[in-house]
């Protein structure tokens, strides 16, 4: 019975890597550049927009809405050259629109440097800054952390750990796997494909989960602690994709 359970979680591992690579070998080709410009509690109404000065008149271009809980993100993908026919220069505006109020703020110098650009506006101050403010990640990944940790600490007492050298382990093991998974999985620019990176840590996880509870947690055998890895992983994929689709990174 042992060997087939072995033999069971071996090959399903295997084949969920296959599905994975395979999938990955047909995919699209990765998104064009992209602005993310983030506001925290925004009007439901607000809209916002770039425009470009390069001398004559141009069309105010609307941004893309993506709202998950609190936040909202407001993208502008482009090209090597805009598709609008207005240059990425210096005089870049954004242009910031709702019931309550409306304004401008000219976007930073270095707003296009890079091939994902991040801002943040405050709507209340009315300005517009590069990059995040600094707390805003590791407040995020320790809300995701702790939110998988409760998830996975029911299911290792449902698999009947007590032994306050158990809970150390787990506790030990999940912050730094779980840990890892949400810093590499952290930003409001990722792209489409998020979902198969999510699937491909997960499956490491596991292993390393699987190899380390087996090697190290001595209240059970080692076939319970390979089990509640598969089982505590699989909650955690479909934990991950609820997380990212849903709430801020």
């Amino acid at each position: 019975m042992k060997q087939l359970q072995k033999i069971s979680t071996i090959f399903l591992v295997f084949l969920i890597i296959t599905l994975v690579f395979s999938t990955i070998a047909y995919a699209n080709s990765a998104e064009p550049p992209c602005l993310t410009v983030i506001v925290s509690f925004p009007p439901k109404d607000l809209t916002l927009s770039i425009s470009f000065a390069d001398g004559n008149e141009t069309e105010a271009i609307l941004l893309k809405k993506d709202q998950k809980a609190w936040e909202t993100y407001y993208r502008f993908f482009y090209g090597m050259a805009n598709t609008s026919g207005a240059s990425l220069n210096e005089d870049a505006k954004l242009i910031v629109e709702s019931g309550e109020k409306s304004f401008e703020c000219k976007l930073p110098v270095s707003t296009f440097n890079r091939y994902n650009n991040l801002l943040t506006l405050d709507f209340n101050s009315q300005k517009v800054v590069l990059g995040q403010f600094p707390y805003r990640t590791p407040l995020l990944i320790a809300m995701r952390v702790t939110l998988t940790l409760l998830i996975e600490g029911l299911i290792f007492f449902i698999f009947r750990y007590r032994k306050k050298s158990s809970w150390i382990t787990f506790l030990c093991v999940n912050l730094f796997t779980q840990g890892a998974l949400n810093i590499l999985l952290s930003g409001p620019n990722l792209t489409a494909y998020w979902i198969f990176g999510l699937v491909f840590y997960e499956i490491i996880i596991f292993i390393v989960e699987a190899i380390l509870f087996a090697a190290i947690l001595k209240e059970h055998k080692k076939g319970r602690a390979v089990t509640y890895a598969f089982v505590a992983n699989i909650i955690s994929l479909l934990l991950g994709c609820i997380l990212i689709s849903s709430l801020p990174v």
